[in-house]
């Protein structure tokens, strides 16, 4: 039977989603705090409803110490708030959530929820070594939700370790943000595409402007691209003014010998 656990500090609301959750066959576990839920992924739940506003810590800094773990990274999480703002809608992607809930919810919006975190499980399992980031600045959380799936491939394909991967997570998750930025700041909405290959060596990353981003960045904030691309710690970097590309590979570590 699979397993949720329920981060929610009203005893009443804790209670009414548990009840929608085993009507969908799962069972569940309750903690009322963000220490108390930490200690329960322990149990390895398969997904994990995080309510924003806990007494001793907020839903973003659990879900931030799930997701920069590479025991908890795998595990869903589902944000459950009644703060609408834009703000925390996009602030629980960048720290790697993978779904939201606005409350009051339906039990449709909820059982929605479930079989999404089905198919992250699913996906993860099968690792696929590739995928594409779409920087659109319509598309809410999506292109933040699309880097949590690159940072939990990174922790399950390589041997990075966690603060390597968390580092390099942060900064494609604030290359993002600026090109989101950019979009809003000038009308565009298709800003760039980020396409991502984890092959055996290295990861392939490609950075492809659909907008003028990059001379504009330029001309407008410092630079500011161009100092993201060089705190990563890219082995290579390569543009191509042409296609509009910038081309970028970190090797991995060689293998210790045990």
């Amino acid at each position: 039977m699979p397993t949720a656990l329920i981060v929610e500090d009203e005893p009443e609301a804790n209670k009414l989603l548990a009840l929608l959750l085993q009507l969908r066959g799962y069972s569940t576990e309750s903690a009322f705090t963000g220490v108390e839920a930490i200690e329960k992924l322990e149990k390895n739940p398969d997904v994990v409803f995080l309510d924003l506003m806990l007494p001793d810590t907020t839903g973003f800094d659990v879900c931030r110490a799930i997701k920069t773990r590479r025991e908890t990274n795998p595990i869903p999480v589902v944000m459950v708030t009644a703060r609408l703002a834009a703000e925390n809608r996009a602030q629980s992607f960048r720290v790697g959530a993978n779904d939201f809930v606005p409350k009051p919810y339906t039990p449709d919006q909820i059982f929605d929820a479930l079989k999404a975190a089905d198919v992250w499980r699913r996906e993860m399992e099968r690792h696929a070594p590739s995928g594409e980031v779409h920087l659109r600045t319509e598309a809410e959380g999506a292109p933040f939700a699309a880097l949590a799936r690159l940072w939990s491939l990174l922790l399950a394909r390589t041997r990075w370790d966690e603060g390597e991967i968390r580092q390099l997570g942060l900064l494609l998750v604030e290359i993002g943000q600026e090109a989101i930025d950019w979009g809003r700041r000038n009308g565009i909405s298709d800003v760039a595409t980020l396409t991502y290959e984890i092959l055996p060596q290295s990861l392939n990353l490609t950075l492809h402007d659909h907008a003028s981003w990059f001379s504009s960045e330029a001309e407008s904030s410092g630079n500011r691209l161009n100092e993201l691309l060089a705190m990563g710690g890219f082995d290579s970097i390569e543009r191509d003014p042409n296609e509009n590309l910038i081309r970028l590979a970190r090797v991995f570590p060689p293998e210790r010998n045990s």
